[in-house]
């Protein structure tokens, strides 16, 4: 019996490194189970892209060592989209078990004292650190990234000036929100029009009612709607959010529920 299950336990982990060395040969997104916070894994034989990095270090690190090998200490770019915690605060792992070749920030300035102490961090290692506006794009051999948000000026929360990021990738388009609310949507749909309209929608601040309007809704997410989201004290997703989806029949995924969902 001893046998059979330590045969068993080695067949589970060659089948687990197989899968883990065929993803990545090839070009996908995921969207990351980090609990309440977000993390999107933009992966290419050449280029690891990380939007944001989750509440905390070892989720982070648990989630990544299922994509990236072990063996693999480079994560190219990480996006932060803004300041809050749950968007930024598994940083410092990250910081820990990898080397970064470049950091992107929001250009609003904050005074918030971790934050403060992750950017000396960053400048402590050397890492270049740039920041990204409205009009602004990253284009390599496998996807164009453009960025819609934020616009400088126009708005005054971090939540509102959160980075936002248009992915053209694998012939399908990716719309990540950071914490945009409804005020920022309006702007965007008035501005951009039919450049919002994505396959998958990362939903704003992770299903908050105060984002995800139903005229923003009904634009974009016309495959998936992904909420990034874990226990919280918050309520998130809410209920008029879920509802709204629904009355769109719009097909939602739900990380605390269903696990981190892989795009090819």
């Amino acid at each position: 019996m001893k046998e059979l299950i330590l045969i068993l336990l080695l067949i589970n982990f060659a089948l687990s490194f197989l899968i883990l060395d065929l993803l990545n040969r090839s070009s996908y997104v995921v969207f990351l189970n980090v609990g309440q916070g977000n993390s999107v894994l933009i992966y290419n034989p050449k280029l690891q892209i990380l939007y944001d990095t989750g509440p905390q270090g070892f989720k982070i690190i648990s989630s990544l060592n299922k994509f990236i090998p072990f063996y693999d200490r480079t994560i190219d770019v990480v996006i932060l989209s803004h300041l809050d915690k749950d968007h930024y605060g598994g940083t410092f792992s990250i910081l820990e078990r990898f080397n970064v070749r470049l950091f992107i920030v929001s250009p609003i300035k904050t005074e918030e004292t971790t934050y403060q102490i992750l950017l000396n961090k960053i400048k402590e290692l050397n890492i270049p650190l740039i920041t990204l506006k409205s009009g602004d794009k990253i284009e390599t051999n496998y996807e164009k990234i453009l960025i819609l948000n934020p616009e400088i000026g126009k708005f005054k929360t971090d939540n509102q000036n959160s980075v936002v990021l248009k992915i053209y990738k694998n012939n399908k388009t990716f719309l990540l929100t950071g914490d945009i609310d409804q005020k920022v949507e309006k702007y965007l749909i008035n501005k951009y029009g039919e450049l919002v309209s994505s396959d998958y929608l990362l939903i704003p601040h992770h299903g908050s009612k105060y984002s995800s309007s139903y005229e923003f809704l009904k634009i974009t997410g016309n495959i998936y709607s992904i909420i990034q989201v874990g226990p919280n004290k918050y309520g998130h997703p809410h209920n008029e959010v879920i509802e709204r989806l629904k009355s769109l029949k719009k097909k939602y995924w739900r990380t605390d529920l269903q696990g981190e969902l892989i795009v090819q």
